[in-house]
């Protein structure tokens, strides 16, 4: 049988989306894993999980509020992976911040230390391993089951110590800062430890290891809802990373279906489809020829080309287009992205937003003078773009702008005009 291997990022208060993903995962019998590793707040959900201790997970993050983690104040907006990243971007005020010590991380210490039961975590057949970073040699550290033996707590406690926000984590193995400045998802560990399966759970909306997003024997998940800052402790937000961990999983594993927005059950394509996607590869090719305008716009397919990009993916299949045009129109009129939607709820909330651009009396545009119609188009939001295009597709006359000149500027939501006018015919002849 093959080594299974569940690998956690950190990310602060977004570990509540792998409470979530876990409880998913566990409904669909797919918790079978022998290997658990994980960085930051992956490390301390990876040793909950090793001790089997879901419950004791799931009232973390269903109760946690700030002063568990943090004694005193906090920058709200502080980002983890700015820091990361771009060291140097340090504001003044945040600089002071760090110059007083940092925040005072006490009650995450203690947190740490009752929720890591060494009894259980040994009894438990599931190796484990978590990632620090030396703080005197600037290398990372490999933490082992067995290193846990004596300082488990401390490790735990280092592996999450987001420097320069939180202090240092001394013990008498050293100084060590938070993983995540070497691998803030520890897939590549996972795998020397001998794994040969991975179910990854990143809490990050790009991807943090692209490059294992289509391997045959990696499953990636990670958030298609927007984040917020990485110690954001409202009940709302901590409530949605959950859901969203949730429905992520189902639609990975196919009991729902969509992307970003999530359905009930993977709905067969509508049979107006095939129609639509024929006219997307025309459009792609009047999209091509346009080329009079800009050039640095052009691209053999650059409506493919950007839900590609929004969905990490290489190749598309007809659900993934499907799913990503719904997705933006479900964007464009605000809806709940945490809610699980049948396909009928969430084509009739589209239709309700757009109707009244199929009315022949729709102001589809105000009396300006020809100079100033693509400046009026840029005080339009998306939805108010698609609105005049989708009116424009019902009655040809009533043009906006020059066609090569709409297809460089807004080739998008051309596309997304496109699909709706299917989804409306479709609907009437149903």
């Amino acid at each position: 049988m093959k080594k299974k291997a569940l690998v956690l990022a950190g990310g602060g208060t977004r570990g509540a989306y792998q409470n979530g993903a876990l409880r998913a995962l566990r409904e669909l019998g797919k918790d079978d894993w022998n290997i658990v590793t994980g960085t930051s707040i992956g490390a301390l959900n990876g040793a909950l999980a090793v001790q089997g201790d879901y419950d004791a997970m799931n009232d973390l993050w269903m109760n946690l509020t700030s002063d568990q983690i943090i004694k005193g104040k906090f920058p709200a907006d502080f980002r983890l992976e700015t820091l990361v990243n771009e060291r140097n971007l340090l504001t003044s005020l945040f600089k002071n911040y760090v110059r007083d010590g940092g925040a005072d991380i006490s009650p995450l210490i203690t947190r740490i230390g009752k929720m890591f039961r060494p009894e259980a975590f040994f009894a438990s057949e599931i190796d484990y391993g978590c990632v620090t970073v030396s703080m005197s040699t600037r290398k990372p550290v490999l933490v082992t089951k067995e290193m846990m033996r004596t300082h488990g707590k401390d490790w735990l406690a280092s592996s999450a110590s987001a420097y320069p926000a939180f202090p240092v984590h001394k013990f008498e193995e050293g100084e060590f800062i938070d993983g995540g400045y070497y691998d803030n998802l520890p897939v590549d560990y996972a795998l020397q430890m001998g794994a040969e399966e991975v179910i990854a759970i990143d809490l990050h909306n790009q991807p943090l290891h692209p490059v294992y997003l289509d391997r045959p024997q990696i499953t990636y998940i990670y958030p298609q809802a927007e984040t917020k800052p990485f110690l954001d402790f409202s009940r709302e937000t901590l409530q949605n990373y959950d859901t969203s961990g949730y429905n992520d999983v189902m639609k990975k594993y196919g009991r729902y279906g969509g992307v970003k927005y999530t359905f009930m059950r993977q709905y067969e394509l509508p049979e107006w489809f095939d129609r639509f996607y024929l006219e997307l590869l025309k459009l792609e090719t009047r999209i091509r020829n346009a080329t009079n305008i800009n050039e640095r716009f052009r691209s053999d397919s650059i409506v493919t080309d950007r839900l590609k990009a929004r969905q990490h993916k290489s190749v598309l299949s007809d659900k993934d287009i499907y799913y990503g045009f719904m997705d933006s129109l479900l964007e464009m009129i605000g809806a709940d992205p945490y809610h699980v939607y049948s396909r009928q709820e969430a084509e009739n909330m589209i239709l309700a937003a757009f109707a009244g651009t199929v009315d022949p009396d729709y102001v589809y545009f105000p009396a300006l003078y020809p100079k100033d119609v693509l400046e009026y188009t840029r005080t339009l939001d998306q939805k108010g773009i698609v609105e005049k295009i989708l009116h424009h597709l019902f009655y040809p006359g009533h043009d906006i702008v020059p066609e090569n000149i709409l297809l460089t500027v807004y080739p998008y939501e051309d596309a997304a005009a496109w699909f709706l006018m299917f989804m409306m015919k479709g609907l009437v002849n149903r």
